[in-house]
């Protein structure tokens, strides 16, 4: 694969080299350059953390775009191709939003791909080095590693190839396995086959994870792992591993409150729900360029592209009916009418259905937040419900409702309208946060732009869930013989 050889010398080293910088307060000190990478054994925590840094830094899928912000951008890439999320114009962002991105030529297709391959180039190096140390210390971070890596083929697989149910046999993502021979091209292994090392990674992740106690939620432990564990399973279909995982991940974790939820709860990883998150300083966010962040692109109170450039993100207006004037979470979006709203000691006016989830108090330094407990109960109600446990599918979903909406009574529905409803709370809570558009893809629910009432902009149009499907970037493509592209 010589455009992976590319991905791992000319972006994974650079940006390596200025990732491990001393002044982060949330990753292993210690600065280290592209030769140590390759010559200095002794540093793998430092090379774990400029992974961390790398996948929430501006240029993480090798271009210098302002949507090209990592994991966070990619996050909010996917939700725009849904049904749930709007842009109002077609700039940074719009070509998810109106598909654009799942042609080959499109810079999002290049970015997807090497925000994770690069990072998987330098996730094989380490374990490679790592293979006869079983010393506790880079246990802790073989097991990292390993859940990174199949975080990284879990958003591969689902972007580059059709969903797991019914299409286990198609052509899914080239595995690399190892840092050997990285010229060499791979052709695409078959989608069962990248799951089935995804869950081999996770599993064994969760057990040399077992006595880690992370210095902060940068890093990946063991509740994490499980929480990526419980999105696996559920795309598999296997529902007992994803209601377990789910439940023992969320175990313990308190809830936002209504005020955290309204008001600034989603910029800060002090949220007692985030499981995982980067806490963003003035340092890290220099980092390319601040305007190319999360919250300059979906904070709409912001002086970003959302607020002051008014690229505005929108809530679809049949999603923001079905919430009940009793859920607190109708508070963070606008309704039908243009109206004020103050925030951060600023009162602006804005248009319906405009977003105000989102909001940091600081300039762009709101910390991400890429797992939050709540996702959990949704994946072990519809874990518990499609196993036929519907009475404790029920409870789950009580549990997080019933915090959101006073007036939530338990559900007494069954079968196919469990499940439906459990997905419209899951559409709810996690709007914006990444979910939608690959729920959609598993489910097999189209995209449906054009109805009576749309307040869908740009992108208005309707599409079968098998357009949900990048192609691979015309860089593989031209520099790995081996590969074939998708239709």
């Amino acid at each position: 694969m010589k455009t992976i050889k590319y991905f791992i010398t000319a972006i994974s080293i650079g940006l390596i080299a200025h990732s491990c910088s001393s002044d982060l307060n949330t990753l292993p000190e210690g600065d280290i350059s592209g030769e140590q990478l390759n010559n200095d054994s002794s540093s793998p925590e430092k090379i774990l953390g400029g992974i961390y840094l790398d996948l929430r830094s501006n240029g993480a899928g090798g271009t210098t775009s302002h949507s090209d912000f990592g994991i966070m951008g990619i996050k909010a890439g996917a939700d725009l191709m849904s049904n749930d999320v709007i842009q109002s114009t077609n700039q940074h962002l719009g070509m998810f939003y109106n598909y654009e991105a799942t042609n080959a030529s499109n810079s999002a297709s290049e970015i997807v791909w090497t925000t994770f391959y690069a990072r998987i180039f330098v996730i094989n190096k380490l374990l490679d080095d790592l293979k006869n140390d079983a010393g506790t210390k880079n246990r802790a971070i073989k097991g990292q590693l390993l859940a990174l890596r199949a975080y990284s083929y879990l958003y591969l697989v689902r972007f580059y190839a059709n969903s797991y149910k019914e299409h286990q046999s198609e052509p899914g993502v080239p595995l690399v396995l190892t840092s050997s021979n990285p010229s060499q091209g791979l052709p695409r292994s078959t989608v069962s086959e990248v799951y089935g090392q995804i869950v081999k990674d996770i599993e064994e992740s969760i057990v040399l994870l077992d006595t880690f106690a992370r210095p902060s939620k940068a890093q990946i432990d063991q509740r994490t792992a499980k929480a990526i564990a419980a999105e696996v399973f559920l795309e598999t279909g296997n529902y007992g591993r994803s209601a377990q995982y789910a439940e023992e991940s969320k175990q313990g974790i308190a809830l936002m409150t209504e005020n955290d939820y309204t008001t600034t709860g989603f910029s800060t990883v002090s949220n007692p729900e985030a499981i995982w998150g980067f806490h963003n300083t003035i340092s890290t966010m220099s980092i390319g360029n601040y305007y190319a962040s999360f919250f300059s692109m979906f904070d709409n109170t912001n002086e970003g592209y959302a607020g002051a450039a008014q690229i505005r993100k929108l809530i679809d207006k049949r999603l923001y009916d079905a919430i009940p004037e009793t859920d607190y979470r109708k508070k963070v979006f606008n309704g039908s009418q243009s109206a004020s709203y103050t925030f951060n000691g600023k009162t602006k006016n804005y248009p319906a259905y405009v977003s105000w989830k989102f909001k940091d108090p600081s300039l762009f330094e709101g910390d991400y937040i890429y797992i939050r407990a709540s996702s959990l109960y949704y994946i072990e109600a519809e874990a518990l419900a499609r196993q036929g446990r519907e009475a404790e599918a029920r409870q789950v979903l009580f549990e997080i409702s019933s915090k959101r909406d006073k007036a939530y009574t338990l559900s007494s529905k069954t079968g196919n309208e469990l499940i439906s409803e459990i997905i419209l709370q899951k559409r709810i809570e996690l709007w914006g946060e990444g979910y939608a558009w690959f729920d959609m893809k598993r489910l097999n629910t189209p995209l449906e732009r054009i109805y009576p009432g749309t307040n869908h902009t740009f992108g208005r149009f309707n599409l079968s869930p098998d357009k949900f499907r990048f192609q691979i970037p015309n860089k593989e493509i031209n520099n790995n013989p081996q590969i074939t592209q998708n239709p």
